[in-house]
């Protein structure tokens, strides 16, 4: 069933800071937004840094970190992003942080739980359908199909503990990518090429999905109700 609605973000730093400049930078403007009144739509929000991985077994497409926000439901976000009153202080702290606008990198999903697991390592897949293969289509095969693979060939044999698609929402027309597929583990080689092999075993993947890129992460939880 869907979950919360939830933001993911690819972080891209400022080309001046480091990594370690950037993570402090990062916290920093986490506590910024989590200061605001309209956090109270929020249920979770997490820090995932990005760690190389020189062996991982799946295309690359680096980023400095990957954050989620998990709303409290579809009611709080319209009241999240309708609260007008952070935006200017929380855009001037954006340019201080990152590379680009935050919504230049970013996805409004809808969560499907397939295995939950609380395991720090996690995985970003993101997917890109065919041109040619419908959004609802493609929704429909990766998330019942694909998934079902994922978990009879990934997660039953130990390779990751937890494993969630993250559909892209398509409310303002173009996405930043169609599916972000978000698995915990604890090995990130193992992982990676154990799903690059199981993907080579399923012919629908070269006709549906014209692109994937992985990044590996730590994840740091920075906020959650009770």
């Amino acid at each position: 069933m869907p979950g919360r609605p939830k933001l993911i973000y690819f972080a891209e730093r400022r080309p001046e800071l480091d990594a370690a400049s950037f993570r402090t930078r990062w916290r920093q403007h986490a506590r910024l937004g989590m200061s605001m009144q309209r956090w109270s739509n929020i249920y979770r929000y997490v820090h995932c840094d990005a760690l190389k991985v020189p062996n991982l077994g799946l295309p690359m497409e680096w980023c400095d970190g990957v954050a989620i926000v998990w709303y409290k439901d579809e009611e709080h976000r319209l009241n999240h992003v309708s609260d007008r009153s952070a935006g200017p202080q929380l855009k001037a702290d954006e340019l201080e942080t990152f590379a680009r606008p935050v919504c230049n990198f970013a996805v409004l999903t809808e969560e499907h739980t397939l295995k939950s697991g609380e395991v720090s390592g996690k995985l970003f897949v993101r997917i890109w359908r065919q041109p040619d293969v419908a959004p609802e289509v493609f929704k429909s095969w990766w998330l019942e199909e694909f998934g079902a693979r994922i978990l009879q060939g990934l997660c039953a044999h130990g390779y990751c503990q937890g494993y969630w698609q993250n559909h892209a929402r398509r409310d303002d027309g173009d996405v930043l990518c169609d599916c972000v597929d978000e698995f915990a583990a604890r090995d990130a080689a193992e992982l990676g090429h154990a799903l690059c092999d199981l993907l080579k075993t399923i012919p629908e993947v070269y006709t549906r999905v014209r692109n994937i890129k992985a990044i590996w992460t730590e994840e740091t939880v920075l906020y959650q109700t009770a």
